[in-house]
């Protein structure tokens, strides 16, 4: 396996792995199907203090996290990482070869609710095979949960998808919401974002919303597995193409102050992206487990080219862990507040 890294500087030799931090090999990674115990971690509400009290709990005037425009002054961190001992080396200075990052978005639902997505069922994932390629993310809420404008916009389109389609079938999202966004263009493109199986809608089709504005409520309409939530995409391009337009919201959403967002590609010596691999990513109080994309309808970014992320990190020393088909590998990467890490494993 080959190695680059965002924001460390390896020495790639083929067939073997060196970096600047020290190296540990795991046993082997879990499998992509969930079992109770890995279903808890995932489900556990560690992304932000406020995510840990129930909404009720939650004072009304609670501002929404800011994400950092400028990485601050840092100190050396001596943070314990599981398998790893002590990690001693300073943060690492940002890559300026990397694409610009575009997170634009606010977390399309109101404050004082779940508003960190959930992982088990992230963009590109099928749930341990369970599902369909996820050409979104959920944001599971009771019903009733209000849903807000991600960004200043108008609406595209407001109602059901019974006799227009904009799924792999008719009511699939049932109540939906397409808000298109004024502020902003994607390499000249329009951007869109989803609000399906709402329970609720405020707001109709060619009205002009503004950023944090109560759009829907969350429900179970259409195809809602699982139980309530807000099913959320983001679209650039054609608003009605579900297997050509969508992205990942990751790359979209911005992060919590203090937290960031892992990027990266895994793909074969031929540079041929390989479909669900499991990834493991451990660090100082946390373990947090993806996979890189399932399905063709999963698109990368037309900057980054991912194949995989990890959002919601608290910023911090990690140690990242996947298989090969013959062997094991890990690799220490630095989550950065505000910012993207990156990562791409050349599997030989």
């Amino acid at each position: 396996m080959r190695l680059r890294l965002g924001i460390l500087l390896p020495i790639v030799i083929a067939g073997s792995l060196t970096s600047c931090g020290p190296r540990t090999v795991y046993a082997p990674t879990p499998t992509k199907t969930p079992d109770p115990a890995y279903a808890l971690a995932l489900a556990e509400p560690t992304v932000t203090p406020s995510a840990m009290l129930p909404p009720a709990a939650i004072p009304s005037t609670l501002a929404p996290p800011t994400v950092l425009t400028a990485a601050p002054e840092q100190t050396t961190p001596a943070l314990s990482i599981t398998g790893t001992g002590t990690q001693t080396e300073p943060p690492p200075t940002v890559d300026a070869s990397l694409p610009p990052e575009h997170y634009w978005l606010e977390r399309p639902i109101s404050n004082g609710w779940r508003d960190f997505l959930d992982r088990n069922y992230a963009y590109g994932a099928t749930a341990g095979g369970q599902y369909r390629p996820h050409t979104g993310v959920e944001f599971p809420n009771p019903i009733g949960t209000p849903v807000v404008a991600v960004g200043n916009g108008v609406i595209y389109y407001s109602g059901t998808d019974t006799e227009m389609i904009f799924g792999p079938q008719l009511n699939f999202y049932g109540n939906l919401i397409i808000l298109q966004l004024s502020d902003y263009t994607y390499n000249g493109q329009p951007i869109y974002a989803l609000y399906g199986h709402l329970s609720e809608i405020y707001a109709q089709t060619g009205q002009a919303v503004a950023v944090r504005e109560i759009i829907g409520a969350v429900g179970g309409t259409g195809v809602a597995n699982g139980g309530p939530h807000l099913h959320f995409e983001v679209r650039v391009g054609d608003p009605t193409s579900y297997t050509t337009s969508t992205r990942n919201p990751d790359l979209w959403l911005k992060p919590y102050y203090g937290y960031g967002t892992l990027a990266g590609r895994v793909v074969d010596a031929s540079g041929a992206m390989l479909p669900e691999v499991a990834i493991t990513l451990r660090g100082p109080d946390t373990t947090r487990y993806t996979w890189t994309y399932a399905g063709a309808e999963n698109i990368p970014d037309e900057q980054w080219q991912e194949n995989f992320t990890l959002g919601d990190l608290p910023e911090g020393w990690y140690t990242l862990t996947t298989r090969s088909a013959r062997r094991t590998y890990s690799e220490q990467v630095y989550i950065r507040s505000g910012h993207t890490t990156w990562i791409e494993l050349v599997f030989d």
